[in-house]
């Protein structure tokens, strides 16, 4: 069985790049362009969730805070966070994220697939 995939990035290009290519891999998708669509969208798949894979930086809120409350009420969901920001950009606003929960943007399709392998096997 495949596993489920919430996207959640406010960019049209890349969030339609990402479907496209979690899909062929065989992924089930689902995307949001803002926090609060992925918020809703965990709600109404009700556990159903493997991962939720969301940008850094969004209108109304940010990937880090989205993981924190997914961290909190569905502990079983893997995050991975993606953002073009470098690590100095990061911690200039405050934001501590391990590089094992990081995935920066620009990717090619193999390692997007590749960093959601890892994600979901830990």
């Amino acid at each position: 069985m495949s596993a489920t995939i919430v996207v959640v990035d406010d960019d049209p290009l890349t969030l339609t790049l990402v479907e496209r290519t979690l899909r062929a891999g065989g992924y089930r998708v689902w995307t949001a362009s803002r926090a609060e669509e992925a918020r809703q969208l965990l709600q109404d798949l009700a556990g159903a969730v493997d991962l939720v894979l969301t940008d850094i930086a969004m209108p109304g809120g940010l990937g880090t805070d989205l993981a924190r409350q997914i961290g909190t009420t569905q502990r079983w969901v893997r995050v991975l966070l993606m953002t073009s920001y470098t690590k100095e950009d990061l911690e200039r606003q405050g934001l501590e994220v391990p590089e094992a929960h990081l995935l920066r943007k620009p990717f090619a399709p193999a390692r997007l697939l590749g960093r959601i392998r890892e994600a979901l096997a830990t």
